[in-house]
């Protein structure tokens, strides 16, 4: 009996997320290069749809452009939204 990692191909949709969204997602996790350099200190990852959402989200508020516009859905403006980013396993 083998009790090794298994892969769903069709996760759990919620109201939040359509099917279209998450096939997206699956292609992205599926298609990763972890050679290319925008990985190089990141957290180490895998090519689950987990990782490829977290990589997503990493990679929008690593934009300043994109933090700035996504205030606009903030209470407040976003003036108390702080971008911080640490990653511990640099060389």
């Amino acid at each position: 009996m083998d009790h090794g990692e298994t892969f769903v191909e069709l996760p759990r949709v919620t109201s939040t997320h359509s099917r279209v969204t998450y096939g997206n997602l699956i292609q992205l996790a599926d298609n990763l290069d972890f050679r290319n350099p925008i990985f190089y200190g990141r957290a180490k990852r895998n090519r689950s749809l987990g990782s490829a959402q977290a990589f997503v989200v990493e990679l929008a508020l690593a934009d300043r452009g994109f933090r700035e516009r996504l205030k606009r859905y903030m209470i407040a403006g976003g003036r108390q939204f702080i971008y911080t980013s640490d990653y511990l396993d640099r060389y």
